[in-house]
């Protein structure tokens, strides 16, 4: 075989090399070695150097155009059933310098330039490349995906068509894993061209549209095969003899492949599942209008993701078997969305993962009735509350999507009266307090009123309250046995969200007619006491007292430790007694104080209206939980009198005694444009996990994110007055748990 080095000159010099042309077949049947001593830097100069010369010349000899439909035929034979390891060896050496000249243009480009190197030269330009003479520029105009379809000139679509199909139809094993790996990060930077434009852009990107309009029976095909990787998980074959060994193509190995495919064993590599789940991910995006500007696009890889395990894809009738979601079963045999949940549950909190359950929940009945069903919803909720726990160690766009999906499982009832019956011993991840014999249900409410806490002192960001508060909302008629800390977590949530709003409305009491002026028309520094954030902060406040609302009229007897928690701390309502937005849900509140207080009046004081306050409920140390008329006698009482005075005077407790609250019920629904903020974010994750060494100076759509933000915002370390405040003095419902008691410092809200 010619030398690799004088056989990629030529491929990038100014010569045309036509397709028939023997060149081809001694440029992808040569080989080139690199030992594990190879310097990266070495390497990278080498494939930067090949691709300035490419984009130099392409316009006079148009080798680019021709090196892809030589590509796209080595790959049709490589799918073949017949295929020799020549062949496949031929075609993965073929995408991979495809995708690196290709990953340049798109680098370095202006998108209108890159589409005159995925047009195939005219007659006129062959004749003046081989003359000598300056080629003149094709001239390219935004157009339609229907249109970059149709245009038989442009390479893009049997490319990514040739692609898809290797994808979908290659055998996988040790021969051809390789090739599955350069076919999916062909694809990658097919479809890369979005992050170097706005969305919005009018401007033509045929390797996206040409892939995003693929027809339906290949891109189910396709979404099949990226879900078998992602669930099966296939190993890469080990390197021989320490040496990379490959067609010509490893001559412009990027670095990140020379060190942590072969040489760095100790560093976790892409791998092929990897790779699959991001492909899936941009492949199932909403379609952008700018590029699909008909009224109503389908996305065919989405479609096939939502049937994904309800019809079979080999042509049988669908329908013929029997779903069954509880056994992980659905309309087909040929799909185990059991395998899929799994797979999912064992890479959670993966941001990747995170997306692909998302979309799953939202699109694929199949999926979610299998969901639901099951009997272990710690398998799902865990990893999603270990993740956001510490919220401020996050990105704010991976909040969004832990959120979003905690929302959705919370709308079905018969998988929140699991997770209350589903008790952890223990919960060695959540820092802020030891928790023993907790249920999933009141571990849910003490994270999900965790991060509200969170976000009212560093997010200020009404999305993520507006979730929280939704999916507490969709729980409260299911609250069952609520541990001691989750009940003292509503109430203290009540209690903080009164005081913001309390604090909101004196600020504006004492504000000027000029700043209110400015703060209603959103001016930046005057924004938190503007009109819009009263009435927000309003709702939120209103929302909480619902929950308490709906759990106390709903299953009192069953919460002994939430009415604890309300008589403890009943203070915290009556600033809203008289309140014109409030005071119908107080009402109720002060029913129940009313009920259950009436015979714990201690020697240490009343509360209010003749109930006794928390000085009352003075817990003695060591007490022997004697019976509650005892307690009563003597003016003291213990934790455990208190819980059983509350027990005994559930016995005549009348719910119909209180206002009708309906349950508050709370479904997501996707935004008009969902492509603003999945689009983005989905770039953002796969351009950091791809393994695909990217130039982010002429980033666009990522941007705001690139720089890794968490949602601690500013990163300070102080201490915020909103924390959930620890029981008064003296008052411990945490039984197992020995703590000291301290009163919280109080401060503005």
């Amino acid at each position: 075989a010619a030398p690799a080095a004088s056989l990629l000159d030529r491929l990038t010099g100014r010569e045309p090399i036509a397709t028939g042309d023997p060149f081809w077949h001694q440029l992808l049947a040569s080989t080139a070695s690199l030992p594990a001593g190879s310097a990266g830097d070495d390497v990278n100069a080498i494939s930067r150097g090949y691709c300035l010369e490419m984009g130099r010349n392409n316009a006079r000899s148009g080798n680019f155009q021709s090196l892809a439909l030589t590509v796209v035929d080595r790959l049709a034979r490589a799918t073949s059933p017949a295929s020799s390891a020549a062949s496949v060896l031929q075609a993965c050496g073929g995408v991979f310098l495809v995708r690196v000249f290709l990953k340049h243009m798109l680098e370095t480009l202006e998108p209108e330039d890159v589409v005159c190197h995925l047009r195939l030269p005219s007659p006129a330009i062959a004749t003046d490349a081989h003359t000598g003479a300056t080629a003149p520029r094709v001239p390219s105009v935004p157009g339609s995906a229907a249109s970059d379809m149709a245009d038989p000139s442009l390479i893009a679509h049997p490319l990514t068509e040739s692609l898809l199909r290797a994808v979908a139809e290659c055998r996988v094993d040790d021969g051809t894993y390789a090739l599955h790996m350069e076919a999916l990060a062909a694809l990658t930077v097919c479809m890369s061209a979005q992050m170097f434009c706005d969305l919005s852009a009018a401007v033509s990107l045929p390797t996206v549209t040409c892939t995003l309009s693929t027809t339906p029976p290949l891109a189910e095909r396709v979404v099949l095969r990226l879900l078998d990787h992602y669930i099966n998980r296939p190993p890469r074959p080990a390197p021989r003899d320490g040496r990379v060994l490959r067609t010509v193509g490893a001559v412009l190995w990027l670095p990140w492949h020379v060190y942590s495919y072969f040489f760095r064993g100790q560093e976790r590599p892409v791998e092929l599942a990897d790779r699959a789940l991001h492909v899936l991910l941009l492949l199932t995006q909403h379609l952008p209008p700018a590029l699909f500007p008909s009224a109503s696009p389908s996305n065919a890889f989405l479609a096939g993701l939502s049937i994904a395990g309800d019809h079979r894809v080999s042509g049988a009738a669908s329908g013929s078997v029997v779903a069954d979601p509880e056994r992980g079963e659905a309309g087909g045999a040929d799909f185990s969305v059991r395998q899929l949940h799994d797979a999912i549950c064992s890479q959670l909190p993966s941001e990747t993962s995170v997306v692909l359950l998302y979309l799953l929940l939202h699109g694929n009945r199949g999926f979610l009735d299998h969901a639901l069903s099951r009997s272990d919803p710690d398998a799902l909720l865990i990893p999603l509350l270990r993740a956001v726990s510490p919220a401020e160690q996050l990105r704010t766009s991976q909040v969004y999507m832990i959120l979003i999906v905690i929302l959705m499982l919370s709308q079905d009832q018969g998988l929140i009266a699991t997770a209350h019956k589903l008790v952890l011993p223990s919960v060695p991840w959540f820092k802020d307090r030891i928790l023993h014999q907790v249920s999933l249900g009141s571990l849910l409410v003490i994270v999900l009123v965790r991060t509200v806490q969170l976000n009212l002192t560093r997010l200020h960001d009404n999305y993520v309250q507006t979730n929280c508060l939704a999916a507490l909302a969709n729980m409260a008629p299911g609250f069952r046995g609520l541990h001691p800390h989750a009940a003292r977590s509503l109430v203290s949530l009540c209690d903080v969200l009164a005081r913001r709003y309390a604090k909101i409305e004196a600020r504006r009491a004492r504000a000027t007619a000029e700043e209110l002026r400015e703060a209603n028309a959103a001016t930046e520094s005057l924004a938190d006491i503007s009109e819009d954030a009263l009435c927000a902060h309003a709702d939120f406040l209103r929302t909480a007292l619902e929950v308490l609302n709906v759990a106390l009229a709903g299953a009192l007897p069953s919460n002994p430790h939430l009415v604890y928690a309300v008589l403890e701390r009943q203070q915290i309502f009556e600033p809203l007694r008289q309140h014109a937005l409030f005071w119908d849900l107080i009402d109720n509140i002060f029913l129940v104080v009313d009920h259950f207080g009436a015979g714990l009046h201690g020697h240490a004081g009343h509360g209010t209206d003749g109930v006794a306050g928390p000085a009352g409920m003075r817990a003695v140390a060591g007490g022997s939980g004697g019976a509650a008329g005892t307690a009563a006698e003597q003016g003291v009482w213990s934790v455990d009198n208190v819980l059983a005075h509350i027990r005994d005077a559930s016995r005549t407790w009348r719910p119909s005694d209180l206002r009708n609250v309906p349950d508050p019920h709370f479904s997501y629904e996707e935004e008009e444009a969902p492509e603003l903020f999945f689009t983005p974010y989905i770039w953002l994750i796969v351009r950091e996990a791809s393994g695909l060494s990217w130039e982010g100076a002429r980033v666009v759509l990522v941007a705001d994110d690139a720089g890794g933000e968490t949602a601690a915002g500013s990163g300070e370390s102080e201490v915020y007055d909103d924390g959930l405040p620890v029981l008064l003095a003296g008052v411990d419902v945490v039984g197992d748990v020995e703590e000291t008691a301290v009163t919280p410092t109080r401060g503005g809200v």
